[in-house]
């Protein structure tokens, strides 16, 4: 069968390919770039995924080309993060001024998006609970204090201040890191967190057992607004005021629900219960109490 060469094309790091196969199926794993390009004259891709041009048959055709290069290749410019550089565990959040935690928590974001383009998981609620992961760390002193999260995605910032920033990538990977908290991971990782609304639960029961022991530590379980609605957490709620044991509860208000108000589109989606706190919480103010 003749052969055409199909004149160059881009993929989406802007490399100029020349595709010499008669077919994409027998598309090669290995291609040559053109010299005009930065990168090597060839490319190793760790997946390919080939949209034709045209679905007519043709003797050679032009084809689209976009891979994802291995790791340690993603990035051509490290992205500059000075100050989570120095974190290796959250002691180092101590002696930070306002201005330098501010400044971690943009780096941290920046981090968060790096991961997030080349492994594809979505991390959109890990960066949005950056300064509270930020305060939290800062204010308690975990391991020692422990910290429960109730959803498991929105623990990466949580991972990178613990110590496994390098293993990030590796992330729901075999012989990777959880993708949720886990107590066989890491000694910061209080409970095991998944999808669900049972960190108040969880953590009610660690208090109690810590005031039976004659210990000190605090115990700080984190709620998200989503899951707020499950029963189980209004049963915890109502235990842990009924034994009156020193928990502390954060709510992380993302003010978003399932159910956006039809009248005012989704970019408003706030539950009722979220509305009812936001007010109360003016009111406090308003009043000082």
């Amino acid at each position: 069968m003749d052969m055409a060469t199909a004149p160059a094309t881009h993929c989406s790091f802007g490399i100029p390919i020349h595709s010499h196969a008669a077919s994409s199926s027998s598309f090669p794993n290995r291609l040559d770039c053109s010299s005009s390009s930065h990168f090597p004259l060839h490319l190793e891709l760790s997946t390919i995924s080939i949209f034709p041009r045209s679905s007519s048959p043709l003797k050679g055709s032009m084809d689209r080309v976009c891979a994802r290069p291995d790791i340690d290749d993603f990035y051509w410019e490290k992205i500059s993060t000075p100050i989570l550089d120095t974190i290796e565990n959250p002691i180092c959040l101590k002696n930070l001024s306002l201005k330098e935690l501010k400044q971690l928590a943009g780096e941290l974001r920046l981090e968060l998006s790096s991961i997030m383009s080349s492994t594809q998981i979505p991390l959109s609620a890990s960066i949005a609970a950056v300064e509270l992961t930020i305060a939290m760390h800062h204010v308690f002193h975990a391991p020692v204090d422990k910290i429960l999260w109730d959803v498991g995605e929105q623990t990466y910032a949580h991972k990178i201040l613990t110590g496994r920033r390098s293993l990030m990538y590796t992330m729901r990977q075999k012989n990777g890191i959880s993708g949720f908290t886990s107590r066989f991971e890491s000694e910061y990782d209080a409970f095991g967190a998944g999808h669900g609304c049972n960190s108040i639960s969880a953590g009610l029961g660690m208090a109690v057992a810590r005031d039976m022991k004659g210990r000190r530590e605090r115990i700080v379980t984190v709620i998200s607004n989503l899951t707020t609605m499950a029963g189980q957490v209004y049963e915890a709620m109502s235990n842990a005021g009924y034994l009156d044991s020193n928990l502390v509860v954060v709510l992380n208000d993302s003010r978003h629900s399932l159910l956006p108000k039809v009248d005012e589109g989704p970019k408003t989606s706030i539950n009722a219960l979220s509305s009812t706190l936001s007010k109360l919480q003016s009111r406090c103010h308003k009043t000082n109490w």
